[in-house]
């Protein structure tokens, strides 16, 4: 009788995880001076009067927090990006995405020492390297990296993708893989395939027609904000309000109403918009309806607005 040999490595996940400090540290100040600069465009725009300056302020201060939130997102997924290595695959783990390469699908891996850098099309800055690139005697390569140098580099070359991830101890890293080779099992296939979680992956962000229709309905609502800020200097304290959707009715108030519209045109649109991008992911139609409605009517309300003022 002979002993079965034992393989302590085939079923024990590793992970490597990359040096992160800098891109962190570079992502989160990127985050902080933006909340700071939105923070001071809000407040300069909340004691304001309405005019034209104050509607430049308040999209800055709109833009800069959509930064914010773009950054800290981008900052959140360098710190959880890692290499995990298991039984049959590698997965690369970056915030809500998943890359996920079977291990038989690894045909050599090659140290960054060996390449020339290349220059990353992406999400680029000092110790965050995530994109694309095209690397020499490699071709097209992902990269989910944070080297500081063209040592901290291993490419991953596949038999769909190339990968460029940073990796200190590459010879550890090659141990594994290879290890994983020898006892790699086909009883269950797995594909090489990249997916997302969580909010990622919602089909909106995939569906073009629906972030097109996002898209629109806030640049009219937007422009009914800029438009009624714009003029509401000039106007006089009191002018009619008709509204031909309610059978012609006309009827005299202050001014100051005009901005119920504005407010009420981006309330509805922030309530839409979000409730159709969940709608989306469970009825297709039915959330591109709620999309498309809130537009629609920040396009009425303009009309009302541009009514009210001919007639003032």
């Amino acid at each position: 009788m002979h002993a079965r040999p034992r393989s302590r490595r085939a079923v024990e996940a590793v992970a490597f995880r990359p040096p992160r400090a800098l891109g962190v540290l570079t992502g989160g100040a990127f985050t902080v001076w933006a909340v700071v600069v939105a923070a001071v465009a809000a407040s300069v725009a909340l004691a304001s009067a309405v005019e034209t300056k104050t509607f430049v302020a308040w999209i800055v201060a709109g833009t800069l927090a959509l930064a914010a939130l773009t950054f800290a997102h981008w900052t959140y997924a360098l710190v959880t990006l890692d290499y995990i290595i298991d039984k049959n695959t590698l997965t690369i783990r970056w915030g809500f995405r998943r890359v996920i390469v079977p291990i038989d699908a690894i045909q050599r891996m090659v140290p960054g020492r060996t390449l020339d850098e290349p220059r990353v099309r992406g999400q680029n800055w000092w110790g965050c390297h995530i994109g694309s690139a095209d690397v020499k005697r490699i071709g097209f390569t992902l990269f989910y990296s944070t080297h500081r140098a063209p040592e901290e580099l291993l490419y991953v070359v596949t038999t769909g993708e190339s990968y460029a991830i940073t990796v200190l101890d590459q010879a550890a890293f090659a141990e594994e893989i290879q290890a994983r080779a020898r006892v790699a099992t086909a009883e269950e296939p797995h594909p090489q395939r990249s997916s997302a979680t969580g909010l990622a992956a919602l089909p909106f962000w995939r569906d073009r027609v629906a972030t097109t229709t996002a898209a629109l309905s806030v640049l009219a609502g937007a422009v009914l904000f800029g438009y009624v800020y714009s003029q509401y200097p000039g106007l006089p304290d009191v002018i009619q309000l008709n509204f031909p959707a309610l059978g012609g009715i006309v009827r005299v108030g202050d001014k100051s109403e005009l901005l119920r519209i504005v407010y009420l045109g981006l309330g509805v649109l922030a309530v839409n918009t979000t409730l159709g991008i969940f709608l989306h992911a469970r009825e297709r139609a039915a959330g591109l309806w709620m999309l498309a409605s809130g537009g629609m009517l920040q396009c009425v309300l303009l009309a009302a607005a541009i009514l009210a003022l001919e007639r003032s």
